[in-house]
């Protein structure tokens, strides 16, 4: 396989939103370890990738993706997903469902033996 054809699908697969990308790269480097022509499958797949990652993007969305979100202008609804504690946050897209998890730190002065980690909703 060439190294050329792999940068070149690495590249396509990077346009991909990021729940996607590994599902996509398993299955485009399969396709690629038995395509006659690597190099020409790679470069016609980095011309399909903006195409297939709005089609992606409706898909992850129900249909209701926008163009903001295609290019990555999310929207930010907070969640606080620990009943607990409601300094925790979570940023979910009210258009397409997108979680994002902003890094969250305790100040310096209340950090004292704790480790901090990222939060999980499910879903997307």
């Amino acid at each position: 396989m060439p190294r050329l054809a792999t940068a070149l699908l690495t590249a396509a697969v990077r346009l991909l939103p990021p729940t996607a990308r590994r599902r996509y790269r398993e299955e485009l480097d399969a396709e690629l370890a038995d395509a006659p022509h690597p190099l020409a499958f790679a470069a016609s797949m980095l011309v399909a990738a903006p195409r297939l990652r709005w089609e992606v993007l409706t898909g992850l969305c129900g249909g209701r993706a926008s163009m903001r979100c295609y290019v990555g202008w999310h929207g930010r609804r907070v969640l606080h997903p620990n009943a607990e504690d409601h300094t925790v946050v979570v940023l979910r897209c009210p258009r397409c469902g997108r979680l994002r998890d902003p890094r969250q730190y305790l100040p310096a002065h209340d950090a004292d033996g704790v480790a901090w980690g990222g939060v999980y909703l499910g879903g997307h």
